[in-house]
């Protein structure tokens, strides 16, 4: 079963435009609201893919009865430790014309101190029914920059396979613990190293130090509508950007993510991860909103994807 955590979950109110324009007037042609999180949205994608998932992590007392509705109606499990106040709101705006997605994420509520070892002790106890553990996505204050380091260090003695999809510091701290997989996007990736990717060999040649030096499994860069690399200790791989209608772009680094833990699950070779994890991400984009990609939508676009190898 493909764990996932989530400590920081949102509404996301996704407002469609035609042709923004910076300081007048937007008429607004449609809005819809999902509830999200990086890591419900990866449990989502892999529900819908036909995985079997979980979802751990906080859940506000003020927005309980919504969080718990709304897993069930994707068919999910989850486990929570309740704490006060309520859901944050992140706000989308999509322009159509551009297919360019501008955003007002809000931090979230605080968590007390108190919650964190509570936190540690489900995660811990869920090892046992995981086959891989993904933790992704912002913290609210109060969470320890150093969270995902401690969970992935502890978790990767049990011997399950941890992944990584974060920013900022809580990469950089949780890299330290050599999770299997990571997967940030170029702007996360060149924030990280201090570099400017000129060409693929450059991600390719980072990824290789970090797999040497970190014990990093697997790295895959995302690329926005350039595509994606993915790289081992062996073979690196490129899947170019597809000829696709975007109706929406949040969510669908999440679906790459669920799509390459399918194809982990099912010990398939690295360029058929990267080819799921593409499939799922395209079959997200075009959906609207924050919805992720559905079985059928996937095997659509799994023969579409187009990859190729990276040479030494």
């Amino acid at each position: 079963m493909i764990t996932t955590l989530t400590l920081n979950p949102c509404i996301d109110r996704t407002i469609t435009i035609a042709g923004f324009k910076y300081g007048g007037l937007n008429r607004v042609v449609h809005t819809r609201s999902d509830f999200s999180g990086k890591g419900i949205n990866v449990s989502i994608a892999v529900r819908q893919l036909g995985g079997q998932t979980e979802v751990l992590g906080f859940n506000y007392l003020g927005s309980q009865d919504f969080v718990q509705t709304s897993l069930k109606q994707n068919d999910i499990k989850y486990q929570f430790i309740n704490i006060d106040g309520t859901l944050r709101t992140n706000i989308k705006i999509f322009d159509d014309e551009s297919h360019v997605m501008t955003e007002f994420n809000e931090s979230g509520y605080p968590v007390c101190s108190e919650a964190i070892p509570e936190l540690c002790r489900l995660v811990y106890d869920r090892i046992k029914e995981s086959s891989l553990m993904v933790f992704n996505g912002s913290v609210p204050s109060g969470v320890p920059k150093e969270i995902y380091r401690t969970l992935i260090e502890t978790v990767k003695k049990s011997g399950v396979k941890t992944v990584l999809d974060a920013d900022g510091e809580l990469f950089l701290e949780g890299l330290k613990a050599g999770p299997y997989f990571i997967k940030p996007n170029l702007y996360e990736f060149e924030t990280a190293f201090k570099m400017k990717v000129q060409k693929k060999q450059d991600i390719v040649e980072i990824a290789r130090k970090l797999i040497a030096a970190q014990g990093v499994g697997i790295v895959c860069v995302t690329m926005g509508k350039d595509g994606a690399v993915i790289v081992n200790k062996d073979q690196a791989w490129f899947a170019s950007g597809s000829n696709i209608e975007v109706r929406g772009v949040q969510g669908a680094g999440d679906s790459l993510v669920a799509g390459i833990c399918m194809a982990i699950e099912q010990r398939m070779e690295i360029p058929e991860m990267l080819r799921y994890g593409v499939a799922a991400a395209n079959a997200s984009l075009i959906r609207e909103g924050t919805l992720l990609c559905t079985a059928e939508d996937f095997q659509k676009m799994l023969p579409q994807v187009s990859i190729e190898k990276i040479g030494s």
